[in-house]
């Protein structure tokens, strides 16, 4: 199987004990273990990313970046960061946990837990993580969060797991349709929770062979109005939204770059409707992961080889679906190995998480952008203490 996996999290893991924040270095303030951690000391004023980052998937740290990072065994060595109507969430996958972190610096405020959907693994006995993939806040406060390994749908509400779920196992055959991704979105007034299913084979690793879905979930009913079959297959990582639209990375499998359902989908959430906007084939690799603001679309790609897959980040135009540029000729890499890994907008600036270590620890890339779509490296970088996996712009600071 291709090095990617990790990004869509471990299946097939025995939680350890969950443990207490504690301070990423000696610098920072111990957070407690009490329900709502404490947060780390210090301001957001200047914080540009909320951070997520992972030691060979084995510890994590949440950071604010510039700025403060927190760690601890809550954190898990499979992280995830979400952010939707102005919250955000750190997911410890591995750990059935979720953080509401400050959107503006990424300080833990709370701690919400999916734990009593854990499995047992029927191989071997051990408990396995029901693996929160994502979370989407709704205008009301509902938090709606898909459960990979439990296939269900659950939903918070003022800090409480509702007793409420959805089951998600009649959407597949074998029982479970990998419920990856989650956008909530406002639709005719009401608010929609877009859910996107996998659909992968259990039974040959994982592999994408039939159709992917998404789920149209009304949140005030908290019941399935439509399921609508997906042009591309694997929708793979969070989705990117833009004045409505869903933006999807479907690798289909990373071991060919020139799958025919495989490349960037655009999902309309007024018609639910979907097209492939962006062929795999045309941009030379299988698409990880993508981030798209107003005229500019930047994706990771990774190329085939399995236990390698080399990766850089190229740029399309999420109206037409132009190409801009490709792997062959690249905006950055492409790379030795899987080393790109986290992507985001905020403003003109595109940020590009590097796992390759530095030497003042493992940096962000700072590109700016220029013109329509034009995108070019500012020679700075910010540095984090474990390697990158997922960024989110920071939001400013709300008035006290």
């Amino acid at each position: 199987m291709p090095s990617p996996l990790p990004v869509r999290s471990p299946r097939w893991l025995a939680a350890s004990s969950a443990g207490g924040l504690v301070a990423a270095t000696a610098a920072v303030p111990a957070c407690g273990s009490a329900e709502a951690p404490a947060a780390p000391a210090g301001s957001c004023a200047g914080v540009e990313l909320i951070a997520a980052g992972s030691s060979n998937y084995e510890s994590s740290v949440v950071c604010g970046a510039p700025g403060e990072c927190a760690h601890g065994a809550d954190l898990g060595g499979d992280p995830m960061l979400a952010m939707s109507n102005g919250r955000c969430f750190f997911l410890a996958r591995d750990t059935d946990l979720l953080f509401e972190v400050d959107a503006s610096c990424g300080k833990p405020t709370s701690r919400l837990s999916v734990a009593s959907f854990g499995l047992s693994d029927p191989g071997t006995g051990l408990r396995r993580a029901a693996n929160p993939h994502d979370a989407a806040a709704a205008p009301d406060g509902t938090v709606v969060v898909p459960l990979y390994n439990a296939a269900r749908l659950v939903f918070f509400k003022d800090g409480a797991l509702e007793d409420t779920s959805i089951d998600l196992s009649p959407y597949d055959a074998d029982g479970n349709p990998q419920a990856d991704a989650v956008s909530v979105v406002t639709v005719d007034g009401a608010a929609k929770a877009f859910v996107t299913l996998e659909r992968l084979d259990d039974d040959d690793y994982l592999r994408s062979k039939q159709t992917s879905q998404m789920l149209r979930v009304d949140v005030a009913t908290r019941s399935v109005e439509a399921v609508i079959d997906l042009v591309g297959r694997n929708p793979f990582n969070p989705m990117s939204e833009l004045a409505g639209a869903l933006f999807m990375a479907e690798p289909g499998n990373f071991d060919a770059a020139d799958d025919e359902l495989a490349g960037v989908e655009r999902f309309d959430t007024a018609t639910s409707t979907s097209r492939l906007l962006v062929r795999e084939r045309d941009l030379g690799g299988s698409v990880a992961e993508v981030a798209v603001t107003e005229g500019c679309g930047a994706a990771i790609v990774a190329g085939p080889q399995p236990t390698v897959n080399p990766t850089a980040v190229v740029t399309f135009d999420p109206d037409s679906g132009e190409v801009l540029s490709t792997f062959q000729a690249p905006v950055l890499g492409p790379t030795p190995g899987y080393d790109l890994q986290g992507l985001a907008w905020r403003g003109e600036n595109l940020y590009v998480g590097d796992r390759r270590p530095g030497a003042t620890g493992y940096a962000v890339r700072v590109l700016e952008r220029t013109g329509r779509c034009a995108l070019t490296s500012t020679g700075r970088s910010l540095d984090l203490p474990q390697s990158p996996v997922a960024l989110r712009a920071a939001e400013p600071p709300r008035p006290r």
